[in-house]
């Protein structure tokens, strides 16, 4: 049995489990094009997921998901998903270029991967052809796959395609920041001074998106391929803030029976970001201005400093001078977080990007919930874009969710929106004509809805003619697709 040629190389690898997004640090071994063991303490289950990040200083980073074969007490074994033939392509050159392929397993060896791969131990020539790797290794994965594996092949291949990711997903940047000249001009900033080591303080009213523009500073800085934390210093009860922060030794104080990271720690190589900065009670204030100051921080109960190798990002809706003048925020912590001061802008400051969003939205939230993206009605449009929207993208959000679950018709009509349509001039039909024509489009499109936008059943249910009920669609430009 012939199998893709292994590698006795060793490069260092970082990887995210998909399932619960938990991160981790390894060293990869025993290469090949459709597989490896990577070395870490980090305990992974069989037939899990990963996203992987080879590392190395001649390739740079190649990334591919992977499944997990086996787990040991040294680390786990993998089969490569490819999808993407650059990265494919770069790990090839990378392993030609090593000459020390071992043709046979070695202490770290995986299981036969590929036994219908006759011919492929000589994989990396240049005349074989990558989309013939690329079958030889989804074939062999299919073929020696059990019918719950393939089922959840299914539903990761959804997520990849289709659904947003939190946390480290390569798919969070799936989010509409705009086009209008304050929100250009926000992200002018970001992108200047993201890859810097400047402290950035994200101000803006509640709801206007400062995480989301949080994480965009975070993909754009050194720490990109560390984790995101986000921590919101308004929520954490008084009596738990230093430990959630700081971490704590077990025994430390009453209920500390395991030791605790706290999030600088978590935070390790990546972005801790602090949203709502200015509700920090006052003696929390005071430490955290002594870990930014000397780069050290301890947890309760231990003597031990742990260095602080994080970027930290802060968020505000109030006036942190304001704060300061009325002796609620320290001056000192305050100038050691206004290194950049980046103002986000509310949705009534940014009137050509309100319906744009909304339509975005509306995709979005129809893809999380598996059902189809309706049309938001010109009417509906018109009302969310006259809508004041004081709780900015928050409440856009909640309004389209609300609109999505709702809505009965072919498109999204104003009142599934539940903000009320008073604000729009002429919303409201003001003739007979104008009643009817609403009342007529109200019913057909329950009609097409209820029998799945069978013409037949429709007309039969109206008690009209098939060729009435395609003249009434093209009247009211109603799509059967979109049903």
């Amino acid at each position: 049995m012939r199998q893709f040629e292994r590698f006795s190389v060793t490069t260092g690898a970082t990887f995210n489990l998909l399932q619960n997004k938990v991160t981790g640090t390894g060293f990869l071994k025993n290469i090949s094009l459709t597989g490896g063991y990577i070395e870490t303490p980090r305990i992974a289950s069989p037939n899990s997921w990963i996203h992987l990040k080879v590392l190395g200083e001649e390739m740079g980073t190649i990334q591919t998901t992977a499944r997990i074969l086996r787990q040991d007490q040294g680390g786990f074994a993998l089969h490569f998903a490819w999808t993407d033939r650059s990265n494919l392509q770069r790990l090839r050159d990378f392993l030609e270029g090593t000459g020390t392929g071992e043709g046979k397993p070695g202490s770290c060896a995986l299981p036969e991967l590929s036994p219908s791969a006759e011919g492929f131990r000589d994989s990396l020539h240049p005349n074989i052809p990558l989309d013939s790797i690329l079958r030889k290794s989804w074939a062999s994965f299919v073929k020696n796959s059990s019918d719950s594996l393939l089922n959840t092949l299914i539903g990761w291949c959804h997520n990849a395609f289709f659904l947003d990711e939190d946390g480290t997903s390569t798919h969070e940047t799936d989010f509409f920041t705009g086009t209008s000249p304050s929100i250009l001009e926000a992200r002018k900033k970001i992108q200047t001074f993201a890859p810097t080591s400047l402290p950035i303080l994200l101000t803006g009213e509640t709801g206007t998106g400062k995480e989301v523009f949080s994480r965009e500073i975070h993909q754009n800085s050194r720490f990109k391929d560390g984790p995101f934390i986000p921590v919101n210093c308004g929520a954490i009860p008084m009596e738990l803030a230093e430990s959630l922060l700081f971490g704590h030794e077990k025994g430390s104080f009453t209920g500390a029976h395991a030791q605790q990271k706290g999030y600088l720690e978590a935070a390790e190589a990546g972005t801790l970001f602090l949203d709502e900065i200015g509700d920090l009670p006052l003696p929390l204030q005071v430490k955290l201005l002594r870990v930014l100051q000397e780069r050290v921080f301890t947890r309760i109960g231990s003597h031990r400093e742990i260095p602080l190798n994080c970027r930290i990002v802060t968020a505000t809706n109030k006036n942190l001078r304001d704060e300061v003048q009325k002796g609620r925020f320290r001056q000192d912590l305050f100038y050691r977080l206004e290194g950049v001061i980046i103002f986000i802008p509310p949705l009534r400051e940014r009137t050509e990007d309100v319906v744009p969003m909304a339509r975005f939205l509306v995709k979005k939230i129809s893809r999380k919930m598996g059902l189809i993206a309706k049309p938001l009605s010109s009417c509906a449009e018109a009302l969310i874009g006259a809508h004041p929207w004081k709780g900015n993208v928050r409440e856009l959000g909640n309004a389209l969710h609300r609109a999505v679950v709702v809505s009965r018709h072919l498109e999204i009509l104003p009142e599934d929106l539940g903000i009320g349509e008073a604000a729009v001039p002429g919303s409201s039909p003001r003739s007979l004509r104008e009643l009817r024509d609403r009342h007529e489009k109200d019913i057909l499109c329950s009609c097409l809805v209820r029998h799945a936008g069978n013409v037949a059943k429709v007309a039969d249910e109206l008690g009209i003619s098939r060729p009435s009920v395609y003249n009434m669609l093209k009247k009211y430009d109603l799509d059967l697709a979109a049903l």
